[in-house]
């Protein structure tokens, strides 16, 4: 048994997916597939006994491709939801609100044929940024409001998209040594960042919230998920549902702070209260990045080409994140 996420008993914690279809320029590991990877995480959570999932996943990699939309199919078929993550996948700090509003309206026509059998209609914020200013910020959550959608914060994450180019590059170069020690640090970061953003929550608010936590459609976690989950629940977790967790104020309630920079819900109520997290962001990026080296293919690199596009898609003003 591995040593407990929380000294105060079970961790309750929701598992969320995003982007099933990952970014249009975002380099995928040959041999790697859209529905494989979602096939790969279906089959890591049905062995852990976790349905009911959704997945917020933009839908404009299926422009002239409509065969990408069967992984929507499997991941429904599998017992899982479909959910509005916009179309474009553009930050709200790019774009404005009527952009923003327009793209949500049509991904919603896309993913119609399953966001119509959820059993609640959640949507989730591009990078969990709910607007850098006040005006964007109630723009979007009073559209929100009157067409019936519940914003699904994100309180835990892992950063794992930052692992993408680093598993491309060791993928493109052959480096079996490096595949391995970065698929090592995917799972040994996912343990590690639950640890200390559940720290931080608790010491803040003396409990333990439901948690929701976030790992994206990517091919380290159609070879890790199952690991991870494994790792998971030796230490304490107890996996529930996204409705569950959305009965804890903690989730449910927005956290009073406007801001440009990419924190979850953790993150955001550290930010507001003064609060240290240890780690986080964690000090792996640099090593990580290191593995297999190639001219332009550094994570900022190539995560500033794959975002940039995409705001300039949405004739938006591309901003890096603000960590």
């Amino acid at each position: 048994m591995a040593e407990p996420i929380s000294p105060n008993g079970p961790i309750r914690l929701a598992i969320s997916m995003d982007d099933l279809l990952l970014w249009p320029d975002m380099p995928l590991a040959s041999g790697y597939t859209h529905l494989g990877i979602a096939q790969a995480m279906t089959d890591a959570m049905k062995r852990h006994k976790v349905a009911g999932t959704y997945a917020f996943s933009a839908t404009s990699p299926a422009e002239g491709r409509p065969d990408l939309l069967r992984t929507f199919d499997h991941w429904v078929e599998a017992g899982h939801h479909i959910a509005n993550h916009t179309h474009h996948h553009a930050n709200l700090n790019w774009v404005t609100v009527p952009k923003y509003l327009a793209d949500i309206e049509r991904t919603e026509t896309v993913i119609q044929p399953w966001s119509s059998r959820v059993p609640t209609r959640y949507f989730r914020y591009c990078m969990d940024n709910w607007g850098n200013t006040p005006e964007k910020h109630e723009g979007v959550k009073a559209y929100l409001d009157r067409h019936g959608f519940t914003p699904a914060p994100i309180s835990i994450w892992f950063y794992d998209t930052e692992f993408l180019a680093p598993h491309w590059r060791a993928s493109k170069a052959g480096d079996t040594d490096g595949l391995k020690l970065v698929r090592r640090l995917f799972v040994e970061t996912a343990v590690q960042q639950l640890r200390v953003q559940a720290a931080a929550a608790r010491a803040m608010f003396g409990r333990d919230p439901a948690h929701i936590w976030l790992i994206h459609g990517t091919p380290l976690a159609a070879d890790c998920l199952s690991e991870i989950l494994d790792r998971f629940q030796a230490a304490g977790v107890e996996f529930i549902s996204l409705e569950v967790a959305m009965t804890d104020p903690f989730n449910c309630e927005p956290v009073p702070i406007v801001t440009p920079r990419f924190l979850n819900q953790v993150q955001k109520w550290a930010a507001l209260k003064g609060v240290a997290i240890e780690d986080c962001p964690p000090a792996v990026f640099e090593e990580i990045d290191r593995i297999s080296p190639m001219p332009g293919h550094s994570t900022p690199e190539v995560m500033g080409r794959v975002f940039r596009a995409i705001s300039d898609s949405m004739e938006g003003v591309f901003i890096p994140k603000m960590y």
